[in-house]
């Protein structure tokens, strides 16, 4: 074998007609970055002579899959192949390999050719020999999209292929490929590539292509292609495309369509603090700006995320910031791909502003519709008048009619005492109540809790008390009310608060927790209980039953 001769380098032709990806795709192992440990696997093993005949290459979009897969079938065919296993890339099979015209190396899309007559067909023309190469290469890629059948048609050629064959299968989706299959192959799982690796390679590119770019903005470009070699080349020819040939951050900025940090950061602190009228704001500017709301959500998931690692100690506020991350998630996923990005934001502004609907409603506007206020008069239109004229003998005169008595100004002291908002309960010596006490009185903050919360504080009992964060726990075969209490949280621990004073931060958990009836007691308003147990004496008396606890009964 002789020495590798040097990869062509692409800038030396360039073809403005190709996108920037191809024009750069790795050609040799030596351009293979962020795999090192992939790469030299299957270089020793091409040098060795130890090729085995199916490999499985898994791991996210965008991270060499299906060019180490070319390199690969190069090296396995190369006439001047070297001694570490590195093809030349300028022989014919190489060359051919490199233009996608070798008959020998075939390529196949699983997601258009994932029928069991596709995987028959195969199974017949792998058995044929090669027409130039020494092997013939099939490269299945997206091999998780074959159906049941064609899997099941491809496993004994796959277990057991003619010498000449190898197989190369690639996925981004591995969970979907069956175990048959992956344990006739040989896996590799390729990594996201890290931001400096991705940017020390477009720094290469920009400077081959004659542009100029500032590092801060080929680090952007890193970042928003999450791992992704492709995605981040992508990206640049755009940006390259809007700002010719002097790169900035602000023109990536404008290209992708991102907000600036402290735009999303004074949008982060809006919804933190609970100001929907802030967030509102900062939206509508935002939109109207020409931003793209889904990418301001994935940039508002990165910073939230950020502060939420960096808030372990403040309970509260990193209960907040998970709401938002969640919502925000929502809204640069599902809510991008459907348009709706603004609406999930807009409504993540409304529900973390009013957590809890009872809080914001007046108590003027309660008493309004309580039974002891008086019907607001409504004052309907008068006939018109009609000429005067004498009255007749035999039609009956109408009776005069009383005015309405006034409202009484007790009932309306009533109502407005109803709705006043009930005192905290004490707690000796001004501390933080403990377990049992919260245990207790549960009862309480249950009937003090806004018809969205109560049916869920109603399911739980307090499990377990740390400090300041509270857990509470639903019966086994009830998990489904946890999603349901990560979303009202923050509802829960502002009920806690008004019930027991201070901060509180809460998570529940499944447990083989028994719900006891609420007693009498804490059932109704202390106003009440006299009256009551009076009346529930009486009953037993009448009656000559007998009090028993009975468990609550759910159909």
């Amino acid at each position: 074998m002789t020495d590798p001769t040097p990869a062509p380098d692409p800038a030396v032709a360039p073809d403005p007609r190709r996108a920037l990806y191809r024009r750069w795709r790795a050609q040799r192992f030596a351009e293979l970055v962020g795999q090192e440990p992939i790469v030299n696997t299957l270089r020793r093993a091409v040098a060795t002579d130890r090729i085995v005949h199916a490999y499985l290459f898994v791991g996210p979009r965008g991270t060499g899959k299906t060019s180490t897969a070319r390199i690969l079938a190069k090296a396995i065919n190369c006439t001047n192949r070297g001694d570490d296993g590195e093809p030349c890339d300028t022989c014919a099979a190489c060359v051919a390999i490199r233009d996608g015209r070798a008959l020998d190396v075939i390529e196949i899309d699983a997601a258009s050719h994932g029928l069991v007559e596709d995987a028959r067909d195969l199974v017949m023309r792998a058995l044929t020999a090669p027409a130039d190469f020494r092997r013939r290469v099939y490269i299945i890629d997206e091999v998780h999209m074959l159906s049941p059948h064609a899997f099941n048609a491809l496993l004994k050629l796959i277990e057991e292929p003619p010498d000449h064959v190898v197989f190369i299968l690639a996925t981004t989706d591995t969970h979907r490929v069956p175990p048959t299959i992956i344990s006739r192959t040989q896996r590799y799982d390729f990594r996201r590539l890290p931001t400096d690796v991705i940017a020390a390679k477009l720094t290469r590119i920009t400077t081959a292509e004659g542009v100029e770019a500032e590092p801060a903005a080929l680090e952007l470009i890193a970042r928003l292609a999450d791992g992704g070699m492709r995605d981040a080349e992508s990206l640049l020819d755009q940006v390259m495309a809007y700002a010719g040939d002097h790169v900035e951050e602000g023109s990536v900025r404008d290209a992708v369509g991102l907000a600036d940090e402290e735009t999303i950061g004074s949008l982060l602190d809006a919804y933190v603090a609970g100001d929907a009228p802030a967030a509102l704001q900062g939206i509508a500017a935002l939109s109207d700006a020409g931003r793209d709301l889904g990418q301001v959500a994935q940039q508002l998931e990165t910073e939230g995320r950020r502060r939420l690692l960096a808030s372990p100690g403040d309970p509260g506020l990193a209960r907040r910031l998970a709401a938002v991350l969640r919502a925000a998630s929502e809204a640069g996923s599902a809510g991008a791909r459907d348009g709706r990005a603004r609406l999930q934001l807009e409504l993540l502004a409304i529900e973390i502003g009013a957590p809890d609907a009872a809080r914001t409603v007046s108590p003027l506007a309660v008493s309004a519709t309580t039974p002891a206020s008086a019907p607001a008069k409504v004052d309907r239109p008068r006939p018109q008048a009609r000429p005067a004229a004498e009255p007749s003998a035999d039609v009956a005169q109408p009776l005069p009619v009383a005015p309405p008595p006034a409202p009484e100004p007790a009932s309306v002291s009533h109502a407005a005492a109803a709705t006043a908002a009930p005192s905290p309960i004490s707690v000796p010596n001004g501390e933080r109540p403990s377990l049992e006490l919260l245990r207790s009185r549960w009862g309480d903050v249950v009937e003090r809790a806004s018809p969205s919360v109560k049916p869920l504080v109603k399911e739980c009992r307090p499990y377990q008390l740390d400090g300041a964060r509270l857990t509470l726990a639903f019966p086994e075969g009830r998990e489904f009310l946890r999603s349901r209490v990560a979303e009202r949280s923050t509802a829960i621990e502002d009920l806690l608060g008004q019930t027991f004073g201070s901060t509180w931060a809460v998570e529940c958990v499944a447990a083989s927790v028994d719900l006891e009836p609420l007693s009498v007691e804490e059932a109704i308003a202390p106003g009440d209980a006299a009256d009551a147990n009076a009346l529930l004496q009486r009953t037993l008396e009448i009656t000559g039953g007998q009090l028993v606890d009975v468990p609550e009964v759910r159909t």
